[in-house]
């Protein structure tokens, strides 16, 4: 789990005028008019631009568990029942805000279903309490809100690559962190455990043999298990920890391969609507980039990107461009 900038850009599906964006609105004003919440929810945060969106946010890692694999949006707060509480309908209104998606693993997402506790004692936020939601009293992290990487380190006496809290923390927030490791099964799970020793152990070894290169690549957050590449630089030298800028241009790059990957694989033989997708996915995740980069400003990333697009073979380019002229057409 790192920390995550959340994009401030609004793609098509959920403007007031899109498919999601409608539904909202539609969702609020019924509810406010008969007290009765719409089900069930059409999933339009499964469109391209709001995975995009996503993907510009945190690349193919799981907020939760730090593994790069396949995803599926996650609601943090859910939008149905509430640990099966059908007096408190869920969430319903963030059902179609990006504010309230992250991406997640099948593992994690099927752990944390419709749960989400909150600190004993506290309320639960409602529709008319909603804009209190800032201060709720919850125990999961939020990756975009919450200071994870100061919250979240390694256990480095002990081999098997645990994750605990900060010793640093008060007491009320190392509980809490032990929680979200218990609750997400973070220590428990022996695949997940191994995988992060195993990133713990590479990252000791390139520091060891000082290829820095190696090991700041390691620490970008949208790769995996970059928590254990970070501590270690962090430790061993920390003036080499990566800039916004190198994450970003990191990230853009890797969504730039998987780009040309894809189409490199589907040429010659019919569309495949699943391809086609994942396609406007990496796309889309390039745009928020370019609209709202993490650092610099627009023109920096817009010539960074026309080299990626230089260096491509002729009917490649063409292909990219049609592409992303397919995707700025959804915003006129």
């Amino acid at each position: 789990m790192r920390h995550l900038r959340r994009p401030r850009y609004t793609v098509p599906t959920m403007l007031d005028t899109g498919p999601g964006g409608r539904r909202r609105l539609g969702d609020r004003s019924h509810y406010e008019q008969t007290a009765a919440v719409r089900v069930p929810f059409p999933p339009h945060w499964t469109e391209p631009d709001v995975k995009g969106l996503l993907q510009a946010m945190q690349g193919s890692v799981c907020a939760y568990c730090g593994v790069e694999i396949s995803l599926d949006v996650d609601h943090f707060r859910p939008k149905g029942a509430v640990d099966g509480d059908q007096h408190h309908g869920g969430y319903w209104w963030l059902a179609y805000e990006c504010s309230n998606y992250l991406l997640a693993c099948t593992i994690c997402n099927r752990r944390k279903r419709s749960r989400f506790p909150i600190l004993p004692g506290a309320t639960r936020c409602s529709y008319h309490t909603r804009s209190a939601i800032g201060t709720e009293a919850r125990v999961l992290l939020e990756p975009s809100e919450d200071p994870v990487d100061e919250w979240l380190t390694l256990d480095q006496a002990d081999l098997a690559g645990s994750l605990v809290p900060n010793p640093n923390l008060s007491a009320d927030d190392r509980g809490r962190v032990r929680d979200v490791i218990e609750f997400f099964r973070l220590n428990r799970d022996a695949r997940l455990r191994r995988s992060r020793s195993n990133a713990y152990e590479l990252a000791v070894r390139a520091a060891a043999e000082q290829r820095w290169d190696d090991l700041r690549r390691s620490a970008m957050r949208h790769r995996s298990h970059s928590l254990a590449a970070r501590i270690v630089l962090e430790r061993m030298a920390p003036e080499r920890l990566p800039s916004a800028a190198d994450e970003m241009r990191d990230l853009i790059d890797s969504l730039w391969r998987d780009l040309r990957v894809l189409l490199k694989e589907m040429s010659g033989r019919a569309p495949n609507p699943v391809d086609e997708r994942e396609l406007h996915e990496f796309v889309w995740a390039l745009i928020v980039l370019l609209n709202d980069p993490p650092a610099g400003d627009s023109a920096t990333v817009a010539e960074y990107l026309a080299r990626l697009l230089e260096r491509e073979q002729a009917e490649t380019q063409k292909k990219m461009v049609r592409l992303f002229h397919e995707c700025q057409l959804q915003n006129t």
